[in-house]
């Protein structure tokens, strides 16, 4: 059963003689007639202000209110909510967005939380979902497994996998961050990449084609303009030989090493390290350095701190030397790395001895 009413003189609305159709199945209305639509199918020809509840609900101008449904369309621009399965929005959105598929066409402010979240340009607010997507720029949160940006953001991507085209001015925080052209905020996660930095890279693996005004810490950091990348060979008074690979900058860069010596039980040892090269001048630099060593066969523990000073030989090559203080800690074993030498020894008890003695190595620039 269904009737047609035209609008009545109460209603101050131009409906242009569209007929105005309700059913429990079908509702239509013209531009303007602000009343509940409640049915299967719900249809707007033009701008509405009010409620719009059913499977399919079809709104031609701009919509300020409610939609909930499966499939909610909104021509223009959004000033409401929608809640359904699908959620499009031909323009513009100043609203909230829940449901599994999420499109603004246009430039949004507000809320978007579902599965897929799609906006076409610029946004100001939260994206959250399992795959994030904006076309232009942002000011925002975008949390989810995947979030991308086609140009520039001022705020925050958090998810597993972030990646951003142009500039980013913020945080990425997620196992992968990629910034297309340059950096100037926080980036957290297991790899880190962009080409160039003006802020912070805190993770496991940094990668920057320029530093401008920024500090990668990591793992490993390597830096293709401007980066500190050495081989060096050395000597201290835990181990005889010892072999690094140091990079990152020289205001901050980390080691792993490989040591050896033949008077011990344990020959062998791995670790890493961390130092900074502080200029004296030009050629001349203060070189402290941290490092942390296991042996391979007692598993005796081997913290060394390392006070030296680092000549610059020539353009490719340096010389280093200094004291250092070890701490041998027997962590899991019998008997405690032998060292080669020492200055000073102090044997703190059966399980811990105190060192003092002498850093000095070689090393040659690898990296441009």
């Amino acid at each position: 059963m269904s009737f047609q009413l035209h609008a009545q003189d109460s209603i101050p609305v131009k409906t242009n003689n569209e007929p105005i159709v309700y059913t429990f199945v079908y509702n239509k209305v013209p531009d303007g007639y602000n009343v509940p639509l409640i049915g299967f199918i719900n249809t707007a020809s033009g701008n509405q202000r009010c409620l719009q509840v059913g499977f399919t609900n079809s709104n031609g101008g701009n919509f300020n209110g409610l939609e909930v449904g499966f499939a909610n369309t909104v021509g223009d621009n959004n000033s409401g909510v929608q809640v359904g399965f699908f959620n499009t929005i031909g323009q513009s959105s100043n609203g909230i967005n829940v449901g599994f598929f999420n499109t603004i066409r246009k430039s949004g402010k507000g809320f978007q939380y579902g599965f897929f979240n799609t906006l076409g340009e610029s946004f100001l607010g939260i994206q959250c979902g399992f795959f994030n997507t904006l076309g232009n720029s942002g000011k925002g949160l975008q949390y989810g497994f995947f979030n991308t940006i086609g140009n520039s953001v001022q705020g925050i991507q958090c998810g597993f996998i972030n990646t951003l085209v142009n500039k980013m001015e913020g945080v990425q925080v997620g196992f992968i961050n990629s910034v297309g052209k340059k950096t100037e905020g926080v980036q957290v996660g297991f790899l880190n990449t962009t080409p160039i930095l003006s802020g912070v890279q805190v993770g496991i693996l940094n990668r920057i084609d320029t530093i401008e005004n920024g500090i990668p810490i990591g793992f490993l950091s390597f830096v293709k303009k401007g980066g500190y990348q050495v081989i060096e060979l050395g000597t201290s008074e835990m181990f005889p030989v010892n072999i690094s690979y140091k990079t990152g900058i020289k205001q901050f860069y980390t080691s792993l090493v490989v040591s050896y010596s033949p008077n011990s039980d344990n020959h062998f040892a791995v670790g890493m390290g961390l130092g900074s090269l502080i200029p004296i001048n030009e050629k001349l630099f203060f070189n402290p350095e941290f490092v942390s060593q296991t042996t391979s066969t007692k598993l005796d523990r081997i913290y060394s701190l390392h006070l030296n000073l680092n000549y610059k030989l020539t353009k490719l090559c340096s010389l280093l030397v200094g004291p250092s203080l070890a701490w041998n800690h027997l962590n899991n074993g019998t008997n405690l790395h032998t060292p080669y030498f020492w200055l000073y020894k102090k044997e703190i008890n059966a399980s811990n001895n105190l060192l003092i003695g002498l850093n000095a190595a070689v090393n040659f620039q690898v990296g441009k």
